[in-house]
């Protein structure tokens, strides 16, 4: 793993709600934003961009990511993974590429799952009831 650190943001990203259901809900919103802001990076990527290219999209997915944080997490995270890619491939060219792409995808979402994992271990029982209960109604 060339970026460590992107799986213990996506763990500890996971932990910053107070109730179990809130952290299970983040991580997965998580996931799955991260998962479509890679494929974006990856399109955008293989078109080999300019410099003032990379920087004019930066410019906007941040302040498209400035609109919709607040709003909706995931989304927030389809914008928000591109431009950490795109600024890791502005840092280092030479060595971020598109294995990168799929680096990212792997370490967020192994640290989304520890994350949970670490939720559910520090959780009341209570909670966990209530998140299985919910689950479950769920799905029928």
């Amino acid at each position: 793993m060339s970026h460590p650190a992107w799986a213990a943001m996506g763990a500890v990203a996971v932990l910053q709600a107070s109730q179990l259901h809130i952290n299970m809900h983040r991580a997965v919103q998580r996931m799955a934003g991260t998962v479509l802001g890679a494929a974006l990076a990856w399109v955008l990527l293989v078109q080999n961009p300019s410099i003032w290219s990379i920087v004019t999209v930066l410019v906007a997915l941040q302040f498209l990511t400035e609109i919709v944080i607040g709003i909706n997490y995931a989304l927030g995270q389809v914008l928000i993974t591109p431009m950490a890619l795109l600024m890791t491939y502005l840092a280092v060219p030479t060595a971020a590429g598109m294995a990168m792409v799929a680096e990212r995808v792997v370490d967020t979402v192994l640290g989304a799952i520890v994350g949970m994992l670490i939720a559910v271990l520090l959780s009341r029982m209570k909670e966990r009831r209530t998140l299985a209960l919910h689950h479950g109604s769920r799905a029928r």
